[in-house]
């Protein structure tokens, strides 16, 4: 990367909310693009007190600045055992569906029906894992897969590259 894409990644303020598993896999990555002030802090904080889990923002000076935290780019990174899926979330995009019970389980439903409604193809995976999925069965490779995928979303958004928001959506069979 060049300098100038350098420092675009190091001013860029992000979001990773996500079960709190991921945080060595999704640091690691991080870390490898140059995003360096990471902080790790309770998702209860910024969504309900039902989802269990983490929150990496990546900021400027290494605090995490208090406020409205739909005012920055949030991904939503999710372990589909045999893969791996991850929903991004800018300023103003429709959040309706943050909050669900089971987020993990509505987002491998919701991405295994928008597969085979508009006959998406590589996705059988998904559709087999979905057993996996609600017995609540998690995957080191898929953790891996996600954090790979995170990571590069996150550098896309720092330079400015188009990435996939929701309704759209990442998803990746393992890449082990």
């Amino acid at each position: 990367m060049t300098n100038e894409k350098n420092q675009l990644i190091k001013e860029c303020r992000i979001m990773i909310v996500g079960k709190d598993e991921f945080i060595v896999y999704i640091k690691e990555e991080l870390c490898k693009l140059g995003f360096c002030d990471i902080v790790v802090g309770a998702m209860s904080e910024i969504i309900n007190e039902q989802n269990d889990g983490i929150l990496i923002e990546y900021t400027r000076d290494g605090a995490a600045e208090s406020g409205n935290m739909s005012d920055i780019p949030m991904i939503y990174p999710f372990d589909f055992v045999d893969g791996a899926g991850a929903i991004v979330l800018f300023p103003g995009d429709d959040r309706s569906w943050l909050g669900k019970q089971d987020m993990r389980q509505w987002a491998a439903d919701y991405m295994s029906g928008y597969c085979a409604f508009w006959n998406v193809e590589g996705c059988d995976w998904l559709y087999d894992a979905m057993p996996l999925i609600k017995g609540n069965i998690t995957s080191d490779a898929a953790m891996k897969t996600v954090a790979y995928i995170c990571a590069r979303i996150a550098a896309n958004i720092a330079v400015g590259r188009d990435v996939k928001r929701y309704p759209r959506f990442y998803l990746c069979r393992n890449l082990e």
